[in-house]
């Protein structure tokens, strides 16, 4: 008879066993696979945090924040950053690349502010580049002046006609559409 006892699981084991199996699935993935102590938390994390969290990236955002917002976003100011690295020239060719993309889509206020952008860059001071010493990341190039000079002042013309050109663009698009005032122009001459 003590055999057959000792066969059967008393009931302390019975809950004992029940006990340790409800915690292991509570802490297990719904794999059943054991979850890391350092992911335990983001366990507790709902699918609406996640959502948040990754909209904050801008690879996976679906709406610009609230420009009043006094969160700041680190990635996204790295990105604004980025566009005003390099040459004045360098800076302004960004952005009359962009203008010129706005125009062949019609943006014409989008397209203003980035050949006013553009034209901004080429007035700002220039900003020596200062060697640093042991850091390969910030190495001094050497521009030629003259060249640059050149550079700058074509691009300040093409940005200014485009600028001008997309001025008279939007107020041709406020005029009532029977207007015979002014016919545009069939080729996009401007956009250099």
């Amino acid at each position: 008879m003590a055999s057959k006892h000792s066969e059967e699981p008393s009931l302390e084991d019975m809950l004992s066993n029940a006990y340790i199996e409800r915690n292991a699935q509570k802490q297990s993935t719904p794999a059943g696979v054991d979850m890391p102590p350092s992911m335990a938390e983001k366990r507790e994390v709902t699918a609406d945090e996640v959502f948040a969290d990754m909209n904050r990236h801008p690879l996976f955002m679906t709406s610009l924040p609230d420009p009043n917002d006094e969160e700041q976003n680190d990635y996204l100011e790295a990105i604004k950053a980025l566009a005003y690295e390099g040459t004045r020239a360098e800076i302004a060719e960004n952005f009359k690349t962009q203008g010129n993309e706005a125009v062949a889509e019609k943006r014409w206020f989008d397209a203003r502010e980035f050949y006013s952008k553009a034209l901004a860059a080429l007035k700002g001071p220039r900003v020596p580049v200062q060697e640093s010493e042991g850091d390969p990341e910030h190495r001094v190039v050497e521009i030629d002046e003259e060249a640059e000079e050149v550079k700058e002042r074509k691009l300040e013309e093409a940005c200014a006609a485009n600028r001008a050109r997309v001025q008279l663009e939007m107020s041709i698009s406020a005029l009532p559409l029977t207007s015979s005032y002014y016919t545009p122009p069939t080729n996009s001459c401007c956009l250099s």
